[in-house]
């Protein structure tokens, strides 16, 4: 197959005596050099269970102490919404790595 044929397009020009479409599939049927598609993110993924917890009870613990928004924190380590980030963090309250919110009476 040609680099510069685009299916449909003959993006060159050129009038080589060959069809557009003649190094292309028909309609509906998958691109011969699609592959399975390559998935990427920007950060690799947040550890799952008791070692995702230990790390958010980390990022919530240093926040405080610098006197910054813990949520806001978590949120930029994992890379998730404020919903989700709230999730985590009760997680970790829940296995005990952080404090209450509050003071049982």
């Amino acid at each position: 197959m040609r680099d510069d044929l685009v299916c449909g397009v003959d993006t060159d020009g050129a009038d080589d005596g060959a069809t557009p479409d003649a190094a292309c599939p028909p309609a509906g049927q998958p691109q011969p050099d699609a592959g399975d598609a390559v998935v990427r993110r920007a950060r690799p993924p947040w550890p799952r269970g008791t070692e995702g917890r230990r790390l958010v009870a980390r990022e919530y613990r240093a926040a405080q102490d610098e006197g910054a928004d813990p949520v806001l924190a978590v949120m930029n380590a994992t890379g998730r919404g404020r919903r989700r980030a709230l999730r985590l963090i009760a997680q970790a309250r829940d296995a005990g790595l952080l404090a209450p919110r509050h003071a049982r009476r």
